[in-house]
């Protein structure tokens, strides 16, 4: 007899984030012979919470279904074995969400200290969840005090090629227009590295007139996977608000090498195979693309690509199975 197991979101489906990619990896790699999987998210296919509208929360715009609809709510938990919840409290106020020994909370954001402290204030409903879940130490943060946390982190599919690196000098910023991922401080570069040695790429969601940067505004999966490929040094430049770094592994995964800005989220995700740059300082970046474009930048590449490993989803969905199995 399969589990009934209701992965619950407050971000539409329709479209692409962490939280979402996470869910769909989820639901296609568990054994459906032993699960059947169903979400309650805005924009759902199956229990649909209706449409979500753009907020601004914690330094990003984020498609969030504000108020529930109690009936569809009481309807999914009702079919549930298992609920799991993730990013459990955003907003704050909202969800209604009964949480008890069938529930698993996942955190996948780093929020500000303030609507942390607010959230540790007024939710605490958290200590019933037979699990608290967390993608990371940074997004850990998030829960009480008191709970105790396990991390299970993000997951991204092993590609069905072999990733080779690209010795060419085509830089990539991928992430959307806001102050955060730091697009500023790649455009600076780019006017600092202005010559035909260097070629600058951007997946981002705004269009720009700039000179000396491609942009790709929301490229297709296909589109997305043609640029990293094309790409060999991926710089993830942002200056704080991170969580994980999802597009840091998928980067790796495609043949680039990643040079991250030294912010504690990239630190722990990448460890020792990381290249590190002083966080915002143009001078730093600078210093540190040259260091690297000096030496052999394959050896670099070897280890970043053996480390991102770990994160592979045949690697990473034996904790859930297990997870799930618990309750």
């Amino acid at each position: 007899m399969s589990t009934n197991l209701l992965l619950v979101s407050p971000y539409s489906m329709s479209f692409y984030g962490g939280v979402q990619n996470q869910l769909g990896l989820i639901k296609k790699y568990l054994p459906e012979d032993d699960f059947n999987v169903k979400y309650l998210c805005p924009d759902s296919p199956d229990f649909n919470l209706g449409k979500s509208m753009k907020i601004s929360f914690n330094g990003a715009i984020a498609p969030i279904k504000l108020f529930v609809n109690k009936s569809t709510l009481r309807e999914a938990t009702k079919w549930a074995d298992i609920v799991h919840l993730h990013e459990p409290f955003i907003p704050m106020f909202f969800w209604r969400l009964p949480i008890n020994k069938k529930t698993i909370i996942t955190h996948h954001a780093s929020l500000s200290k303030v609507i942390g402290l607010i959230q540790k204030m007024f939710i605490k409903s958290e200590i019933y969840a037979h699990t608290v879940t967390a993608v990371s130490a940074e997004a850990s943060k998030n829960s009480l005090n008191k709970v105790k946390v396990k991390i299970i982190t993000n997951a991204i599919e092993r590609k069905d090629t072999e990733s080779i690196f690209n010795p060419a000098k085509e830089f990539l910023f991928v992430g959307r227009d806001e102050k955060r991922k730091n697009f500023q401080l790649y455009e600076r570069l780019s006017k600092n590295l202005n010559n035909d040695e260097y070629t600058f790429r951007a997946i981002t969601n705004k269009k720009k007139t700039l000179s000396n940067i491609t942009l790709h505004v929301n490229p297709n999966d296909k589109e997305k996977e043609d640029i990293l490929e094309n790409s060999s040094i991926y710089l993830a430049v942002n200056t704080h608000g991170e969580s994980f770094g999802i597009t840091i592994i998928e980067a790796v995964n495609s043949g680039c090498v990643a040079i991250c800005s030294d912010i504690n989220a990239f630190k722990d995700l990448m460890e020792d195979s990381g290249v590190y740059f002083k966080n915002n300082n143009l001078e730093s970046l600078k210093k540190i693309i040259e260091e690297l474009l000096s030496g052999d930048v394959n050896i670099i590449y070897a280890k970043q690509k053996k480390h991102i490993e770990k994160y592979f989803i045949n690697k990473v969905i034996p904790s859930w199975i297990s997870l799930y199995a618990q309750i």
